[in-house]
């Protein structure tokens, strides 16, 4: 398995995914910024106001739109001129290729997460934020909506793997994350059975007066219950298709 990490590293385009860190960073930032000055008769200004501003893009579109795009690239190398028959030569049981993908694919949505907090926190010091930082809701938004993209990365990797065309994936991750719009409107014990709607659910507080309703122990069951259910599928899919 440590080969197969080592190998997936190695393939993976790293400057596409870190322009597209940096773009999801400096966006949100800015748009956090903006809105922190332009709507503050609506929302006293306060650090929590900027983190409403900033999570709400992040959280609705970015981070499961980049979760597709990222696994389409690291499926693109196998998709030329039978990259998959060479992955395949390695020892080893064939779903260890898949588990590999996937952990690489989670390793790089948490630096996501990591450098998206680290850009709210540079954002609040230059726009002066006034109160304290909501270290809690960072911690557990951060680390939440982390946990809560994984059954969307396993779904992802499937239809990444299936898909031999990146244009035609990068189409269906878009189609997956523009009716967030709606689906996050939903209760969570509703909305949740969809993936990609998960990360906004954990990550928007609830003290956002836009805030959907959410109920923390149905959708933490529904996010390991399909999280569990993915990767299952996504071994067994793995193991049985014919790459003939």
């Amino acid at each position: 398995m440590n080969m197969l990490l080592r190998a997936e590293t190695m393939k993976t385009q790293w400057r596409v995914v870190i322009l597209l860190i940096l773009l999801d960073t400096l966006i949100n930032a800015l748009m956090g910024m903006e809105q922190l000055d332009s709507l503050k008769e609506f929302f006293p200004p306060s650090w929590m106001s900027l983190y409403i501003h900033s999570v709400n893009l992040h959280a609705m579109f970015f981070y499961p739109l980049y979760c597709g795009i990222i696994a389409s690239l690291l499926c693109m190398y196998e998709h030329r001129d039978g990259g998959w028959k060479i992955a395949l030569a390695f020892p080893g049981p064939r779903y260890h290729i898949f588990y590999a993908k996937y952990l690489v694919l989670i390793g790089i949505l948490a630096v996501v997460q990591l450098v998206f907090m680290l850009g709210y926190l540079a954002a609040g010091k230059l726009a002066h934020a006034p109160g304290s930082i909501p270290w809690g809701t960072l911690a557990y938004t951060g680390f939440g909506g982390w946990l809560g993209i994984l059954p969307l990365a396993a779904l992802q990797l499937i239809v990444s793997i299936k898909v031999r065309n990146f244009g035609a994936s990068l189409a269906l991750a878009i189609g997956y994350v523009v009716p967030n719009i709606v689906f996050t409107g939903f209760h969570s014990t509703i909305g949740a059975w969809l993936p990609f709607t998960i990360p906004y659910y954990v990550m928007m507080p609830q003290e956002a007066i836009y805030a959907p309703r959410v109920e923390p122990y149905s959708l933490w069951a529904i996010v390991f219950f399909t999280g569990g259910l993915y990767l299952w599928l996504g071994q067994r899919f793995f193991e049985r298709r014919d790459w003939l």
